[in-house]
């Protein structure tokens, strides 16, 4: 009896340890403030659909023009990674629908490389309008 206690013991507290110290690490992020580099107003367009897309970013909001504001105790700020870049997505707090992801990446502009901001790996976002690009990948 002795015997089958101290094997159950023993098999107890090396479980134990191995989910205390085996934690997986998590893949995503979140918060309630927006990353300091995102902040601003930033132009986009759409080659494949024809339009421009405007994004307004806060330290506490994230307005994408034609939908509702997020912001205050109702945004969380997601961050993940994607190929050795920092995804970002933005979602009402509790939901686990998010709007489309962004991330630093370059693009090129009259044959010279400049940071924008990605929106889904294919427009490229800037602070002001900007029509012929090529993502970068």
């Amino acid at each position: 009896m002795k015997k089958w206690l101290v094997l159950v013991v023993s098999l107890f507290i090396g479980i134990s340890t191995g989910l205390f110290l085996g934690g997986t690490k998590a893949d995503a992020i979140s918060s309630y403030t927006t990353p300091v580099a995102m902040r601003g107003t930033w132009y986009g367009y759409d080659k494949e659909y024809g339009f421009w897309s405007k994004i307004h970013v806060t330290k506490h909001s994230f307005k994408y023009y034609g939908s509702p504001i997020l912001k205050g105790r109702h945004l969380c700020v997601v961050r993940g990674h994607y190929h050795g870049h920092t995804l970002v997505a933005f979602q009402y707090r509790g939901h686990a629908a998010a709007t489309d992801s962004y991330y630093f990446g370059k693009a090129i502009v009259n044959g010279h490389k400049r940071t924008a901001l990605i929106m889904d790996r294919s427009t490229a976002m800037f602070h002001h309008r900007v029509k012929n690009y090529r993502v970068v990948k």
